[in-house]
């Protein structure tokens, strides 16, 4: 794996004293990799910056992109571990093989993480109920135009350090007309579509004084989770 370190932190530019809003500041790094040939290549951590993609990249019209979403977190000892990293790396996989994408190999996935976190890990804050969110995300990088899965992705870890989601009670309704999921589609995976999907449902929610949806299954309309989550047993990956 190769490492090139940023030259100069933009870690001063935040005031860890007020809140955080989520995804407005991202750690020095990024985890890149690219696949080609059908292999995955060497991993890259370089320092953040924005790319540069050709119109006819097959992300943009076919909508090959997934994504996790984890958190690191410090103790009062500074020790940093993550919250059940292999249930994300798993869903992740999951996620690709539904879209027809390459799966991310356990070593390049985790190493990776690792390295990024070791240059990283003084962005994660030690104040009480803050984190660094960890975003893995793969998206369809070749072309030319044609509707069929791509031949090239790119494999990237950004992270953004972040205060809870939420700071107090909801309102929440209860969706009777749209839908995130159906029988054979592909609500069980994190797809980027999934989540574009949902934001007009959302925002008419807003506007008629709710804060969030609680999705119902699209045949029966009953509220449609599982408690299965809540027995997964708690799994903590420690570095450093």
């Amino acid at each position: 794996m190769r490492i090139e370190k940023c030259q100069i932190s933009s870690i001063d530019k935040i005031n860890w004293e007020i809140d955080i809003p989520f995804g407005k500041y991202f750690s020095d790094h990024i985890l890149y990799c690219e696949y080609k040939n059908e292999t995955w290549n060497e991993p890259i951590i370089k320092p953040f910056s924005n790319f540069s993609f050709s119109p006819i990249t097959l992300v943009f019209h076919y909508g090959q992109a997934i994504f996790e979403g984890m958190k690191a977190f410090k103790d009062k000892e500074k020790n940093v571990f993550l919250f059940r990293p292999l249930e994300n790396f798993h869903r992740f996989n999951i996620s690709a093989k539904r879209l027809a994408m390459p799966t991310i190999p356990y070593n390049i996935f985790f190493e990776g993480l690792i390295n990024l976190l070791n240059l990283d890990k003084n962005w994660i804050p030690m104040k009480y109920g803050y984190s660094l969110y960890i975003r893995p995300f793969m998206i369809a990088s070749a072309g030319p135009l044609s509707a069929k899965p791509s031949s090239n992705y790119i494999f990237l870890v950004i992270c953004t350090p972040v205060n809870n989601y939420y700071s107090r009670p909801l309102k929440v309704k209860i969706e009777q007309k749209y839908s995130r999921s159906t029988n054979g589609g592909i609500g069980f995976i994190k797809a980027a579509g999934n989540y574009a999907a949902s934001f007009f449902p959302t925002q008419k929610a807003k506007a008629e004084g709710y804060d969030q949806i609680l999705w119902t299954d699209s045949a029966t309309r009953i509220l449609a989770f599982t408690l299965k989550g809540f027995f997964l047993s708690i799994k903590f990956l420690y570095f450093l």
